[in-house]
């Protein structure tokens, strides 16, 4: 098996993309995360062209405009890393074409033909991929050349680098709602590295590490595509985190021995997960965990409660086995998944609990996301969209609530202003934000052009009065308010890592912080 470095003067940009980020953070304290998403290079660009067939094509990631031609046929490429073509069986041309709504016969639509083009590069088996028009004798008619890298090679992702929607647990991975206490503030940055395609068998073996002020974590992944655009995955995940469930109160609560409490998961699962229908997604598993809390992060020491008296797990010996069939669903409408400006997004998760072990454990987790993108030309300083963007979300435990399991609100991905779980710990929660983006200015670093941004937020969220319905109650213990909002203004831009977020929150009681984020939030 030949094993390549995909794409290395894309790899080294990037990283000089993440040394000048980090100086430029390095004097400041901050919440710094990783993306749950992975960030989509999708553009559009006018030209109609024939394909070359080069690497450098390839990095692109665009799209033509077109003029509403009609398609008369859709050819899908692969190249090596040189460029060359190589050959590919019919299964692995027809994979791809799948992932297109358009078909031979068809108008020509700009949106429809980025929204494939980032659903082949999303899948990872596939590497990198661009697009073109390619003219005919006919001058209303095109080819719709697809052509896809080599993807038999090494990749490295700041990030999950797991696309969702997923229904396996662990570091890092995206989940329908981000107020979840398997989460961590402070500092914090996560990789992916490993090796696609393996022996040409649409086969990805991968190793993630996640690891911060607060947390550290190993996510080992395999997954296996099918020809039918589906595919089975499993996993195994061990973390220890210093959890918003158990942190950033007005009280504070620590073990018996002084020390803050940090809850280590270790486990994994088996999942399905396929296409349902044009822009749906979904994925149905089966995951276990062993949840205990320890001294700190490299104790070995197993604490049942905290100096209150309060639990910290459900079983009396400090050990949750926990097994859950979870199930999640991504219906994505939205016309551009690296800055979207119109359409919707749906996210759906629910996890139903099988009461094994000492813990007995029995509930349903049910959360929904809803995004919607709408154009609105308010002010601005430059060409681009103008957005306003309304979200809302929620979510409730139907039966047992241990904490680990519960809704944590506040942080960079809930009411910006609070810090990570701050606001509150509770069995239900609803959660809406208003935000409008609008353009700056652009620039050119390292031969990328950077679009920058600004954006003003409003955010707002509530447990409902429930956090003294989670075990352990330990958002009463901690005296946290329950529900409160927050606002400011902050700046985007659009990197070759992702979408680069800096941010100032205030809070409805005054407080104030400073966010930097790699990953958009919507």
């Amino acid at each position: 098996m030949n094993v390549t470095l995909r794409l290395l003067p894309q790899l080294l940009r990037q990283h000089r993309w993440l040394l000048a980020i980090a100086l430029g953070t390095a004097t400041y304290s901050v919440i710094l995360t990783s993306p749950v998403l992975g960030q989509d290079n999708a553009s559009v660009s006018p030209e109609i062209m024939p394909s070359d067939g080069s690497v450098e094509a390839v990095d692109q990631l665009a799209v033509p405009v077109g003029s509403g031609e009609t398609i008369t046929d859709i050819q899908v490429r692969f190249v090596d890393h040189e460029g060359a073509l190589i050959n590919a069986t019919a299964a692995d041309r027809a994979l791809i074409a799948d992932k297109f709504d358009l078909e031979p016969g068809d108008l020509y639509e700009p949106e429809l033909a980025q929204i494939g083009l980032s659903r082949t590069a999303n899948f990872s088996v596939s590497g990198q991929a661009n697009l073109t028009l390619e003219p005919t004798a006919e001058p209303n008619e095109v080819v719709m050349a697809v052509t896809v890298a080599e993807p038999n090679s090494f990749f490295f992702d700041l990030g999950s680098g797991i696309p969702r929607p997923t229904a396996l647990r662990g570091p890092e991975r995206p989940t329908p709602v981000p107020a979840t206490s398997n989460d961590a503030g402070g500092i914090s940055i996560g990789a992916r590295f490993g090796l696609a395609n393996i022996g040409n068998n649409n086969q990805t073996l991968s190793l993630g590490i996640e690891g911060g002020e607060n947390n550290l974590g190993v996510d080992l992944d395999f997954r296996h595509w099918l020809d039918d655009s589906s595919g089975y995955g499993l996993n195994f995940a061990n973390s220890r985190a210093k959890e918003p469930e158990f942190d950033n109160g007005e009280i504070e609560v620590e073990t018996p021995s002084g020390d803050q409490p940090t809850v280590h998961r270790i486990g994994g699962g088996v999942e399905y997960f396929r296409s349902l229908a044009p822009n749906l997604e979904a994925a149905l598993g089966l995951s276990y965990q062993q949840v205990t809390v320890r001294e700190d992060i490299f104790s070995n020491d197993i604490v049942r409660r905290d100096e209150l008296g309060n639990p910290f797990t459900v079983s009396d010996d400090g050990r949750d086995d926990l097994l859950t069939v979870n199930f999640s669903a991504d219906f994505d409408q939205r016309n551009n998944t690296r800055n979207p400006s119109s359409g919707s997004r749906l996210l759906f998760g629910s996890d139903q609990s099988i009461p094994i072990g000492d813990a007995d454990i029995l509930f349903n987790r049910l959360s929904a996301n809803y995004t919607q993108y709408l154009p609105l030309n308010i002010f601005g300083f430059s060409e681009g969209p103008r957005t306003l963007i309304l979200n809302v979300q929620g979510g409730t435990i139907i039966g047992d609530a241990p904490p680990y399991d519960a809704f944590s609100l506040g942080g960079s991905s809930s009411v910006r202003g609070y810090s990570s779980g701050e606001l509150g710990t509770g069995e239900s929660f609803v959660q809406a934000t208003a935000e409008y983006r609008f353009p700056a200015f652009s620039f050119n670093a390292f031969d990328d052009d950077v679009d920058v941004g600004g954006l003003l937020f409003f955010d707002y969220a509530t447990d409902l009065g429930t956090g003294d319905e989670v075990i352990g109650e330990p958002a009463e213990a901690r005296d946290k308010p329950g529900d409160g909002f927050g606002y400011g203004v902050g700046m985007r831009a659009l990197t070759p890592l992702g979408t680069l977020r800096l941010e100032l929150g205030i809070s409805d009681e005054g407080d104030s912080n400073v966010i930097i984020k790699i990953g958009d939030r919507f």
